[in-house]
């Protein structure tokens, strides 16, 4: 029996070397599988494909998975992510690797890794006004165009926690650990933990720099501003904000469902070596006994 009978392909449209690698996997497996490809620009109109679809195999960065999991996860669709990217923290395989490397993947041996979403809903005057938006990694409540400080008041739970005055505000999961909030000087978190991260962006409150809450928290976001904030889900979609606008952030019910053949803790060897931090220490120079300088 086919364990993915139906398979589809999302790639970076803008990789001549991603339509390629396309190209050369469906030669390849095109007997054993039903395939079928979209760039994860027109992923949108591949809605009758997705519904009988097994498997979602991605081809580019960590946005193009992102793209991906935004359409697989709510139909609890895994997905298989080849890095043609810099850094890749999501992805499973590297390209050159790619062709040779699936066949164990399609044959049903690799292990599921799930990792929950965040859900925001954005409210004004108590009352929901657009639809829930979902995010993998991080949901951002920031300044828009214009260069003006605004203000982000926080409540978690209930309880007030802070008004942070900067560009805003990013509410990651432990998965986007690895991305926004890192740069933002954030810790990475393990990628199994269901806590999630709270990272002022360029705020005044120096001191205050973030919170980890637990899983089952609830954070309101109330954005103060002269001129309209965004709120923006894993960096593509994106919505507007005026002044008095509450975001409400909680874990979503979807979660996006990774394939892996690497144990766990294989994360932390992969962090080191994606991030490019040494792992060994630096070769010393050979002593010359008998040289009256010292070391």
């Amino acid at each position: 029996m086919t364990i993915y009978p139906k398979i589809g392909v999302i790639f970076h449209g803008l990789l001549p070397e991603a339509k390629e690698l396309v190209t050369a996997l469906l030669d390849r497996y095109a007997n054993e599988h039903t395939w079928w490809s979209a760039t994860q620009d027109t992923l949108k109109e591949c809605a009758d494909e997705l519904a009988t679809t097994n498997l979602i195999v991605t081809i580019g960065g960590d946005g193009t998975i992102l793209r991906g999991a935004h359409e697989a996860a709510p139909r609890g669709i895994p997905i298989l992510g080849i890095n043609m990217g810099r850094v890749g923290f999501m992805s499973e395989i590297d390209a050159e690797d790619a062709l040779e490397d699936l066949a164990w993947y399609l044959e049903g041996n690799a292990r599921l890794d799930e990792r929950y979403m965040l859900r925001a809903e954005i409210f004004a005057s108590g009352n929901k006004v657009e639809p829930d938006l979902f995010a993998l990694n991080d949901v951002t409540v920031a300044r828009g165009g214009v260069l003006r400080v605004i203000e982000v008041g926080t409540v978690v739970d209930g309880v007030h926690l802070a008004d942070y005055r900067g560009d805003g505000l990013v509410v990651s999961t432990a998965t986007g650990s690895t991305g926004y909030t890192l740069s933002l000087g954030g810790p990475v978190m393990d990628p199994e933990s269901e806590d999630y991260l709270v990272k002022p962006i360029a705020t005044h409150m120096s001191q205050f720099g973030g919170v980890v809450l637990q899983s089952t928290s609830t954070l309101e976001l109330t954005v103060h501003c002269s001129s309209p904030a965004t709120i923006s889900a894993d960096g593509f979609v994106d919505r507007s904000l005026v002044d008095g606008q509450m975001v409400r952030i909680s874990h979503a019910s979807i979660k996006a469902t990774f394939l892996r053949k690497r144990p766990r803790a294989a994360f932390w060897a992969d962090l080191s070596r994606r991030l490019g931090m040494r792992v060994s220490a630096l070769p010393r120079e050979p002593r010359k006994y008998g040289d009256s300088a010292t070391i």
